[in-house]
């Protein structure tokens, strides 16, 4: 999904050290390099992945090494900034800064940092490690179980008893904080089923039964608010999460973009996972029952890998609940998209308007059912 905007400008310093840490040479010189543009986040966020070849430096080092290295760049308002919303922009760099994505464990990894400057007033940039995974195509079934059995590793210590990392940028609640904000797509919702232009993608009985749902949100959000939580990486979604091989060849999932890191009930980082795994062209519809099935019994085994011995009816709350709540109202489709919208839509996602609101149309009843099943769960919860 590329975008068209350039870096800030790179101090020939500032990208020596990051390259010389990425190489761990201390003597490697960048020459000529790259940078090719990779996603622009919801926030303004902006990746490139920076690539080039380091030549030696006297007294010795390296000749010819290739390196890569992935550039983030974030605008950081200069006014107020909860460091509890969902959308803070320091979160990351915070994150890196403590050291906290470097003591994660066997199971999970974040990219290492190699460098970290603000070039301007009111942007931070990370220099961080570029992970790669094979082809990059999609996952079979045992794949998705296999990533969600390394997250369900990393939750269970936590939930065996592992004291979760606290700070004010890591509090729990994000999902209602998100939902907070969504009263505007809900209310395009409402109204696509009087448009006979996009009537089709949202039928009377699905607009109806997404309406209950955000009349539900809040006591959804309690329910999962009394739940077990742990510490979570928040956007566990297939383009975020990368199967990697640890030490031993030993299965480990590579996870980038923090930005929604937090406090999160069991199964809601999962539940996350499931409910964009279609809609980002990564399954196909039809497949979700099977993925859906792949994921949370990977995860239930996760977590008794790690000693965790609970009982499975919350975990499985948290993932529904999370699961519809967290994409249901995306309103994609809903109104008729202009020229411009359409431009956006084959920039950042490579599909057009009309195949991104098929998708989700297609997606939605699967996320409707999910929604019932929690309700059922939360209905028999303690």
């Amino acid at each position: 999904m590329p975008v068209s905007e350039a870096p800030s400008p790179v101090p020939a310093d500032v990208l020596r050290s990051a390259v010389r840490s990425a190489l761990g040479d201390p003597h490697a010189v960048p020459g000529p390099w790259e940078a090719v543009p990779l996603t622009r986040g919801a926030s303004g966020r902006r990746c490139h992945l920076l690539r080039g070849v380091a030549g030696p430096a006297p007294p010795g080092g390296s000749a010819g090494r290739p390196w890569s290295l992935v550039l983030k760049e974030y605008p950081v308002p200069a006014g107020p900034d909860d460091p509890a919303g969902a959308p803070y922009a320091r979160r990351e760099p915070l994150l890196y800064a403590s050291g906290l994505l470097e003591r994660l464990g066997r199971d999970v990894a974040a990219p290492a940092c190699h460098g970290r400057d603000e070039p301007s007033p009111g942007v931070v940039r990370l220099w961080l490690e570029c992970f790669a995974e094979g082809d990059g195509g999609r996952w079979a079934p045992a794949d998705w179980a296999a990533v969600a059995r390394s997250l369900g590793r990393w939750h269970g210590g936590y939930a065996a008893g592992r004291p979760a990392p606290e700070a004010p940028w890591l509090r729990r609640g994000r999902l209602r904080t998100i939902l907070d904000g969504q009263g505007t797509l809900v209310r395009r919702i409402a109204a696509a089923r009087a448009l006979p232009e996009v009537r089709g993608w949202w039928p009377a009985a699905v607009v109806d039964a997404l309406e209950r749902l955000w009349r539900e949100r809040g006591a959804f959000c309690d329910a999962l608010d009394r739940l077990p939580h742990t510490f979570a990486h928040g956007d566990a979604i297939r383009r975020n999460l990368f199967a990697l091989r640890g030490p031993g060849g030993s299965p480990r999932t590579g996870a980038i973009d923090w930005e929604h890191a937090g406090h999160y009930a069991l199964g809601e980082e999962v539940g996350q996972t499931l409910s964009v795994a279609a809609v980002f062209f990564d399954a196909d519809p039809e497949d979700l029952a099977e993925i859906d099935a792949a994921l949370f019994h990977g995860y239930l085994a996760g977590l008794a890998d790690a000693g965790w011995r609970g009982d499975p009816r919350p975990v499985r709350l948290g993932y529904a609940a999370h699961a519809a709540l967290r994409n249901a109202f995306n309103a994609v489709g809903a109104t008729v998209a202009d020229e411009a919208g359409r431009a956006s839509a084959l920039l950042r996602y490579g599909h057009s308007w009309e195949e991104l609101a098929e998708r989700r149309a297609a997606v939605r009843p699967y996320l409707l059912r999910l929604a019932q099943e929690a309700r059922d769960l939360a209905d028999g919860t303690p």
